[in-house]
């Protein structure tokens, strides 16, 4: 059985929630280089789109799931 090729990928706004982060701080990490567009990130139109890979590599673990 495959898997969902879209599972992992979030919208900057569904990342920034669960990690507990600004859009804007994700936003910033993308200009400076930090999330790199067309590895980490992806720009679908006008919406973002990153990898959960990347959003722990760079933040950790999500806001929700830190006290486990």
């Amino acid at each position: 059985m495959k898997s969902n090729p879209f599972e992992g990928l979030y919208s900057l706004a569904d990342a920034a929630a669960k990690w507990g982060r600004d859009d804007s701080t994700l936003r910033h990490s993308i200009r400076r280089g930090k999330l790199v567009d067309g590895v980490d990130v992806k720009l679908f139109g006008k919406q973002w789109v990153v990898t959960e890979a990347a959003m722990l590599r760079e933040y950790g673990q999500p806001k929700d799931k830190a006290g486990d």
